[in-house]
């Protein structure tokens, strides 16, 4: 049975290949790229990533906004479809402001 609050039951997820193993990925769902481009007009704050948050929206989500829950919008406005590639210290992303 399908936990109704699991990331894949709200996003159609397909699968594909990175780095050569088979994942699920919601980034290439019709609804992701909805939420993604809706949440670039969002207004936002810079934040620098630091050290000890690298690849962890999780934990910049529960930083910024004192829970976990929001990391998916963090990697929408930011376009962040490996955030263990692409959520590095001293990069600069946007932080929306909820």
């Amino acid at each position: 049975m399908k936990d109704p609050k699991s990331r894949f039951s709200v996003f159609k997820a397909s699968t594909i290949k990175h780095k050569g193993i088979v994942a699920t990925s919601l980034t290439t769902s019709r609804q992701w790229a909805t939420i993604a481009h809706k949440n670039q007009t969002l207004r936002s704050k810079l934040m620098v990533i630091p050290n000890g948050m690298e690849g962890r929206p999780d934990l910049i989500s529960q930083s910024a906004y004192g829970t976990p829950k929001y990391w998916w919008l963090i990697c929408a406005v930011n376009n962040i479809s490996d955030p263990f590639e692409q959520i590095i210290p001293g990069k600069t992303i946007k932080m929306p402001i909820i």
